[in-house]
């Protein structure tokens, strides 16, 4: 699991791309600092921006994962009936449709 060490010293709103953004001080390994620097050189992108679509793409996989977990629960938790109704209708071949 990743984490970072996110410490607040002072928020200041600022206006990226017209978007309302707030500045964190966030402390890093120095080895993974050296790698971000090499694939935003390599990429041609900012340190900012790369930690950004890094957070966003973390979000979304943590909610997708969410999202996969709650349906498993559901499908199992359904499960019984669905298998029942099939059960109750195994018989029926439809050639009254």
């Amino acid at each position: 699991m990743y984490r970072l060490d996110m410490r607040i010293m002072h928020v200041v709103e600022v206006m990226v791309s017209g978007i309302k953004t707030v500045r964190k001080n966030i402390n890093f390994p120095i080895d993974l600092v050296e790698e971000i620097n090499c694939v935003t050189k390599e990429l041609k992108i900012d340190f900012s921006k790369f930690i950004r679509e890094a957070s966003e793409e973390y979000v979304s996989h943590i909610k997708k994962a969410e999202l996969e977990k709650e349906l498993e629960e559901g499908y199992r938790a359904k499960a019984k009936l669905n298998l029942k109704i099939c059960e109750d209708f195994k018989h029926v071949n439809g050639e009254n449709l």
